[in-house]
């Protein structure tokens, strides 16, 4: 299937939690495409890691290929945010 193809080439994001979009934006509905995800009809894909410092683009893809993007917080955000020590593979902020 298309989804394995893509599991194969693209790295999973694990834990992606797609983001509420505005009202008029009807074409993304984070709730329905957080059912997919959790029932295997969806699969989540780093798109880019730090796409702006502790931020990661998350790419979704349904089984009959619908594709979606939203920006989660990854640990290194995380860490920055609450004080935490950051880890070793966090990258150098600017």
């Amino acid at each position: 299937s298309t989804l394995d193809q893509l599991r194969d080439t693209y790295a999973i994001y694990p834990g992606a939690e797609p983001r509420v979009a505005p009202t008029w934006f009807d074409c993304f509905d984070a709730a329905a495409i957080g059912d997919d995800l959790a029932a295997g009809r969806a699969l989540a894909f780093t798109g880019q890691r730090n796409i702006e410092y502790g931020i990661d683009r998350v790419v979704a893809i349904t089984q009959d290929g619908r594709g979606y993007v939203w920006h989660e917080i990854n640990d290194c955000g995380d860490k920055t945010y609450d004080g935490s020590p950051l880890g070793v593979d966090c990258p150098v902020r600017e």
